[in-house]
């Protein structure tokens, strides 16, 4: 019957040189697997916050462009009284429900930018607001009352200064996503370089095991018989 015994384990298979080649190589490879996780995890939080920003950025253009087609289809209906060129105006302002809602999600985590975000917010209610009075001025009183809110509208700018706050944000968002984007290299090189220095402190680590070792033997032989 096999002897399974601590203490023959012990004197046949866990001897000296096995523990000293392969506890302090172990520890060096759980603290390079520790390591490694912690650089891969700070990696991909970086990469997860680059392809955020661009997502916000992103949808800072298609706000913009909700608004310009909400704007051509208003202005369609303007010039030709047929209510098909309306589909454009209803479908952006479905679209701009969720683009305004997902554009606040993403900045939330910005003080500026959620100032900016509230008053672009104003602005586009007010430009909405403007778009929803012509075409009622154009139902009720006929094309010439909505032309004169028209040019007060075009006095009063709204779109340019939209313009201007959408701007700003988006050159906030590309600061940070120039940020983001050297915390992704920075991360990559420290990935190479943790994996250089497990490499480099496993081999240390075995050789200076193994000079001991040799050591340790050679002092043993040249002990005097007794």
């Amino acid at each position: 019957m096999a002897d399974w015994s601590w203490r023959r384990l012990r004197r046949d298979v866990l001897t000296t040189p096995v523990l000293l080649r392969s506890i302090p190589v172990g520890i060096v490879i759980a603290a390079g697997v520790l390591a490694t996780g912690w650089t891969h995890s700070l990696l991909s939080r970086h990469q997860d916050l680059v392809v955020h920003t661009f997502e916000v950025i992103d949808t800072t253009k298609d706000v913009l462009i909700g608004l310009d087609d909400a704007e051509t289809g208003q202005r369609g209906y303007l010039l030709s009284g047929d209510r098909r060129y309306l589909d454009p105006y209803d479908k952006a302002l479905d679209r701009l429900v969720r683009l305004r809602a997902t554009l606040k999600d993403g900045i939330a985590d910005s003080a500026d930018q959620v100032a900016r975000v509230a008053r672009l917010d104003g602005l586009i209610d007010t430009k909405l607001g403007e778009l929803r009075d012509s075409i009622r001025l154009h139902d009720d009183e006929g094309f010439e009352a909505a032309r004169r809110r028209e040019i007060a509208m075009m006095e009063q700018a709204t779109m340019d200064a939209i313009r201007h706050i959408i701007g700003d944000i988006t050159e906030r968002e590309k600061a940070l996503l120039a940020a983001r984007q050297i915390e992704v290299s920075r991360d990559e090189r420290r990935i190479r370089w943790v994996a250089v220095l497990i490499a480099l402190a496993s081999f240390l680590t075995r050789a200076g095991v193994e000079v001991y070792l040799a050591r340790t033997a050679r002092a043993t032989a040249a002990r005097p018989v007794r």
